[in-house]
């Protein structure tokens, strides 16, 4: 929120901009004219290839490169909240804490070992989606049907990690900053011991893990230079894929 960290994004220099949900941890490309300009936090509708409105924060404008990769699955920027769809997140807020309730009570009726996170309701409020985590597969079949009934519209289930789990919110690290997944991340790469081994970090637990209970995502930004001074490849494979994350 500190002012000076918010750098004008003009969109005359690129044609794609990333963006991440404001409700979940999912992330995008943004396609925007060349008359657009936004600001990253500023938050927006963009389009999805099915024509759902989808409600995103704009980060930093993508490399070419890094656009054409993720352009076939990009949002295209229609235009920024007014009050009208205002009332309507609103309204979505208020059937999303339905929703959940309603799916907790039906988790337990149907004795299913899972956790549930969240719940996105699409801006039309004609899909719901329900993030859960769990140790093992589960038929959530019969749940599906249950909440598709009760909330009249189309309902999906998606099993996530606990580092996903931990980007729905907003935490502070043991920096004393926003977690890194939750606040720049676009994705969420392999960390090992081996990360910490390289640059000569303590190999104590309540040291190297993050609040997701994983080693922490940092450990790999420095590993790569530290490895190139001790003479060792550090970009090759962990080699303890059983302490991966």
């Amino acid at each position: 929120n500190d002012t000076k960290y918010v750098l004008t994004a003009t969109c005359s220099s690129t044609r794609y901009v990333s963006a991440r949900s404001a409700k979940s941890f999912r992330t995008y490309a943004v396609e925007v004219t060349d008359e657009a300009s936004l600001a990253p936090g500023e938050e927006v509708l963009a389009a999805a290839p099915d024509r759902e409105l989808v409600l995103v924060i704009i980060g930093y404008p993508r490399s070419e490169s890094s656009a054409r990769k993720h352009a076939a699955g990009s949002l295209k920027f229609v235009r920024r909240p007014t009050p009208s769809d205002r009332e309507r997140l609103k309204e979505n807020e208020r059937k999303q804490d339905v929703a959940v309730a309603l799916c907790k009570e039906q988790v337990r009726v149907s004795k299913l070992a899972i956790h549930l996170v969240n719940c996105e309701l699409s801006f039309s409020g004609k899909q719901y989606v329900f993030y859960f985590t769990a140790d093992n597969r589960v038929d959530f079949r019969a749940l599906v049907s249950v909440l598709s009934r009760s909330l009249r519209a189309k309902v999906q289930m998606w099993q996530i990690g606990s580092r996903d789990e931990t980007r729905f919110f907003p935490t502070v690290g043991m920096c004393g900053r926003e977690l890194c997944c939750n606040c720049f991340l676009k994705e969420i790469k392999p960390v090992s011991l081996k990360c910490a081994r390289v640059q000569n970090l303590s190999l104590n637990p309540n040291k190297i893990t993050g609040v997701c209970g994983k080693l922490m995502c940092c450990l790999r930004y420095e590993t790569y230079e530290y490895g190139e001074e001790a003479g060792t490849d550090a970009r090759k494979e962990p080699d303890d894929p059983d302490q991966t994350d």
